[in-house]
């Protein structure tokens, strides 16, 4: 099977489901973390603040619902500034008593997931510029340092907090990195990985073109040939001078159409290792109706084909098959005071094997003598059964009725 483009992994696809992912759960998270510290709710405890996270929170689900209409360049930046958001907001409301200030580490990591070094490093800098000036805010008290109590208000406490942030931060920017450079490396091999594939691919189609065209070349001339041999035929059974001769070369003539059918078939197919079945027993049937009602009698030919191919070594056999029973219908079957002359065939599948079916409504063998039931015709078609592997059941009491039952795939 060919991968197309729109399904190959690229790194954007790659960055694209993180990222989708991430804001998704981000913004229940968010949410969660926001519900718990308003419980039990009321509106009018919310401040500016609450008001900007939950604003935040909702612009968040917003993208998340029109994410396949967003660029990544959007989605990335968009998450930057939300975390860049809640990191600050909640700093600055409860200083190192924030509970989710945790989250300033995940602001290089999106930085390095979805832009170049030298943006997560700005981005990276602008946060511990701002983490620097609210500790300034508290430690000056120009923020209300006494929510912190002063055993967490002093400068040692927070540049340590600060050095841990960054370093935390670093670390994870730094894995973040190393993934994105392999998965490039990775995807760049995949994608050379695929144009080896596609060259490959199209050459051995190239093969099976140029194989297909010669095969059914190949077809052609045999049908050809075989349209040669049977013309001669034809013209030799006008020179015949006694209606055995002509009807034993006539029989013969038909025998190799039928064989030169199913190679007209193939040369006409795009596939050359089967024919189309309906097709090929109306023409066949059409041939020899034409051959042999010479008397111009109404011949109703009603055909229930529910196998669509069939593969050459089957075919060449059922269509041989076909002519010796239609043949024989046309000969020996009906009889001048008919006012009907019906041929049925129905061919169906039956577990792993094809079935096929074949009556008329002719007066069947009265006689059941052996000898009646021999002759060139019955032993070909006997030995054409045998060469399929057909179970076949006989019935000629008044009728002539057909069935045999032969494996899809030849042992």
């Amino acid at each position: 099977m060919t991968v197309t483009k729109e399904q190959r992994i690229t790194i954007e696809s790659v960055k694209t489901k993180l990222i989708d992912s991430f804001v998704l759960y981000g913004a229940i998270i968010a949410f969660i973390a926001f519900l718990i510290p308003q419980i039990p709710f009321n509106p009018g405890n919310l401040n500016l603040f609450n008001y900007i996270d939950l604003t935040v929170i909702i612009s968040v689900f917003i993208l998340y619902y029109n994410r396949a209409k967003v660029s990544l360049f959007f989605k990335g930046g968009f998450i930057l500034v939300a975390v860049y958001l809640f990191f600050v907001a909640d700093l600055y409301q409860h200083g190192l008593n924030s509970t989710i200030r945790t989250v300033f580490v995940l602001i290089p990591f999106l930085g390095i997931l979805v832009f170049e070094v030298r943006w997560a490093a700005l981005f990276f800098f602008i946060s511990i510029l701002t983490y620097f000036i609210i500790a300034y805010g508290y430690l000056a008290g120009y923020l209300s340092p006494g929510l912190l109590g002063p055993e967490l208000n002093t400068p040692t406490k927070w540049i340590i907090h600060g050095i841990i942030l960054s370093l935390v931060s670093m670390i994870i920017a730094m894995f973040v990195h190393i993934f994105n450079k392999s998965l490039i490396k990775i995807i760049k091999q995949q994608d050379q990985s695929y144009k080896v594939l596609e060259q490959q691919d199209l050459e051995l189609k190239q093969n099976i073109e140029e194989k297909n065209v010669l095969l059914q070349e190949i077809h052609h001339r045999v049908k050809n040939n075989l349209a040669v041999v049977s013309g001669l035929l034809d013209l030799q059974s006008g020179l015949a001078t006694d209606e055995f001769s002509r009807s034993a070369l006539k029989l013969s003539t038909n025998r190799i159409l039928s064989i030169s059918k199913v190679h007209e078939l193939i040369y006409q197919s795009e596939d050359v290792s089967r024919i189309h079945l309906k097709k090929y027993i109306k023409e066949l049937a059409d041939i020899i109706i034409e051959s042999f009602n010479k008397a111009g009698r109404e011949i109703d030919l009603r055909l229930d084909i529910n196998i669509q191919y069939l593969n050459v070594n089957h075919g060449v056999p059922v269509g041989i098959i076909l002519n010796e029973l239609i043949t024989n219908s046309l000969k020996h079957g009906f009889n001048e005071a008919q006012e009907s002359c019906q041929i049925q065939i129905s061919a169906f599948e039956e577990d792993e094997h094809y079935k096929l079916f074949y009556q008329d409504n002719g007066s069947g063998f009265v006689d059941h003598k052996p000898e009646k039931l021999t002759g060139l015709g019955i032993t070909l078609v006997d030995s054409l059964l045998t060469q399929i592997e057909a179970e076949s059941q006989l019935k000629t009491d008044g009728l002539y009725q057909l069935s045999f039952r032969f494996p899809k795939e030849l042992s």
